[in-house]
């Protein structure tokens, strides 16, 4: 599903109908509808997470008509494992140092309209914010990862896009994956 460039607003910058579908808001999940709900403007109060809202714009009306989906951004520091692929894939360097550690943006949460999924629009909406990173995040950061804790029955998802996974997961409720940003963009 391709759609045309949704409008995409900061949580704290949401107007009283943009609050309104926000709270009619369901991706399906409670503990992610929930963090949206609840949470996510204490995290970004607190500086912990940047949390944006993706709506469907009305042009004919000059207003938001539905929300697409949401996702929220923090920092992350990614354990480099010696026999992982993503650090075989990493670009190797000439300082003798081995790093234990690399930075990242992690995609905190992302979620899609219950009755929206299934059909291409979480692609499109990723797209978004691999582009939001690029050109607004990494301007003025250094990461090299884009890391996701993906809930086990999405790992597919995240798989098609280019995600691999990053760790042992047969022991947690999520999985850690990583997407190599240069690879995004090449």
């Amino acid at each position: 599903m391709l759609i045309d460039d949704p409008n995409i607003v900061s949580i704290d910058k949401l107007n009283s109908n943009q609050k309104a579908l926000l709270e009619a808001f369901s991706c399906g999940k409670d503990s992610i509808d929930d963090y949206l709900k609840n949470v996510a403007i204490d995290d970004f109060n607190y500086g912990i997470t940047r949390t944006f809202c993706f709506f469907e714009y009305d042009e004919i009306n000059n207003k938001d008509t539905k929300m697409l989906g949401y996702f929220s951004l923090t920092v992350d520091r990614v354990a480099v494992v010696k026999s992982s692929k993503i650090n075989n894939k990493l670009e190797k360097t000439d300082n003798y140092v081995q790093r234990n550690y690399v930075p990242g943006i992690q995609i905190h949460h992302f979620a899609v309209k219950d009755d929206l999924q299934k059909d291409g629009l979480g692609r499109d909406l990723m797209d978004y914010v691999f582009i939001l990173i690029y050109y607004q995040v990494l301007v003025y950061v250094g990461a090299c990862l884009i890391t996701v804790q993906s809930e086990k029955d999405v790992t597919g998802f995240y798989e098609a896009i280019g995600f691999e996974k990053t760790g042992d997961s047969r022991q947690t409720a999520n999985v850690s994956m990583a997407i190599i940003i240069k690879e995004l963009f090449e």
